[in-house]
């Protein structure tokens, strides 16, 4: 038997079985945050009792992994593990998120309301007026309620479609962007903490707005507090500046972009994103602009980094099977 013509025949495929929707480096990402998250929440003695514990999810995704390579590699087949791989995958980001984002918050850096402000009045955006306006406008406030709404679906959106489409390389590209903007975004908001616009004027005074996505202020000022905490709350999105929901607005039609119909739904329903974020996640003006930024700068970056891993790959797969051709995504 000659080996060394089986390694060649069999070689690239198995480098390429390995291939996963998730890259190393959004793995490494994503284990990064969970230390981060439970370093923070030690050291500041924090517990956060209402976070569903991530093990199970671990457990899912390496068992996942390892049964996938005895599946017959069906179309079918190839596009579930795909889609439930990724899905796991984001779940485990964003629980570690959320206790990284709350553990940070300890640390109870200065509030940047006033600096926050103040770039909204450069820019001649006036926060409370706009807010009054919507509120003025039920069909509107009705109108950027579902958009608001729609975050967690426009979340899996491209990856039930790019799984479906077989566009694994696009993939890798989507949930690196998505786990280096959420990353950052954390980071950026546990150092420069706000409350948000909300928290400056009557919320009684408005006849239809809620500010239900509005920064849960009882939980920041909580966190903010010296000794021992442990919180049973539901968490919610404690992150102000920048703001999470614009960048996935952004960063949703850019991984879609190649597929016109549904992007040309996107575009509009995340304008309208856009515009009830202020509203009704009661972020600044400021907080949209930058989460808009977020998402092309994380992008840009995944597709550096991805470029350059599926660069790394194919060389694998040469050094296993020479005279193999063919990216391995």
């Amino acid at each position: 038997m000659n080996l060394g013509l089986l390694a060649r025949r069999y070689g690239a495929t198995f480098v390429q079985s390995r291939i996963s929707p998730v890259s190393r480096a959004a793995t490494a990402l994503t284990v990064g945050f969970a230390v981060l998250g439970l370093v923070a929440s030690i050291s500041t003695q924090f517990t956060l009792a209402s976070l569903p514990n991530v093990l199970p999810l671990v457990v899912g995704v390496v068992a996942l992994d390892g049964a996938s390579q005895f599946v017959p590699q069906r179309r079918i087949a190839a596009t579930l593990q795909t889609f439930v791989y990724g899905f796991l995958y984001l779940a485990v980001t964003v629980l570690c998120a959320v206790l990284a984002a709350y553990s940070m918050q300890r640390f109870g850096f200065p509030l940047r309301d006033a600096d926050l402000a103040r770039a909204d009045a450069a820019l001649g955006f006036n926060w409370l007026e706009y807010a009054r306006w919507v509120d003025a406008h039920p069909a509107v406030q009705n109108l950027f309620q579902v958009a608001y709404n729609s975050i967690q679906i426009q979340i899996v959106l491209p990856l039930a479609v790019l799984a479906l489409f077989n566009r694994l390389g696009d993939l890798r590209v989507y949930l690196l962007a998505f786990t280096i903007a959420l990353s950052v975004t954390v980071v950026i908001s546990a150092l420069l903490p706000a409350v948000g616009p909300v928290a400056f004027v009557d919320r009684a005074s408005f006849h239809i707005l809620k500010f239900t996505g509005a920064t849960p202020i009882d939980h920041l000022m909580r966190l903010r507090e010296a000794g021992p905490l442990i919180l049973r709350d539901t968490p919610g999105g404690i992150a102000t500046f920048p703001s999470f929901h614009s960048t996935v607005a952004v960063l949703t039609p850019l991984a879609l972009r190649g597929h016109r119909r549904i992007l040309l739904c996107l575009l509009v329903l995340d304008a309208l994103m856009l515009g009830g974020t202020i509203t009704e996640g009661a972020h600044y003006f400021t907080d949209v602009l930058a989460g808009t930024a977020m998402a092309f700068f994380a992008y840009g970056l995944a597709r550096a980094i991805i470029r350059r891993e599926d660069g790394l790959n194919e060389s694998a797969v040469a050094a296993v099977a020479p005279g193999f051709s063919g990216s391995p995504v």
